[in-house]
């Protein structure tokens, strides 16, 4: 019985750790530039799973990021089809209506 015990005890500590363990996405510090027919957006600090989305309207958009994790870009408005991976430092040019986020 007292080994019974012992590993329901040792089960539910390894479950606990295993959860209680999981870290959530970290924010970007830095910022990032997303510029468009001429105008420069700056996002200071962009939230962690957030899309950040262009005027598919509009001409070609630029991506620029300075921050501290890798932002993805994205060919579309929802962030599904990741196209390029941007590492601090890094341009990149696409289309309009591209998007980019940091999901990592």
């Amino acid at each position: 019985m007292r080994k019974v015990l012992t590993t329901i005890g040792t089960l539910a500590s390894a479950v606990l750790l295993a959860v209680g363990l999981t870290t959530s996405a970290h924010a970007a510090t830095g910022p990032l530039y997303i510029t468009q027919s001429g105008q420069t957006i700056r996002y200071m600090d962009p939230a962690p799973r957030k899309c950040i989305t262009t005027d598919p309207t509009k001409g070609e958009v630029t991506f620029y990021n300075q921050t501290s994790a890798h932002a993805m870009i994205f060919d579309g408005p929802t962030c599904g089809n990741m196209v390029r991976t941007l590492h601090r430092g890094e341009r990149a040019t696409g289309y309009p209506g591209w998007a980019v986020g940091f999901f990592e």
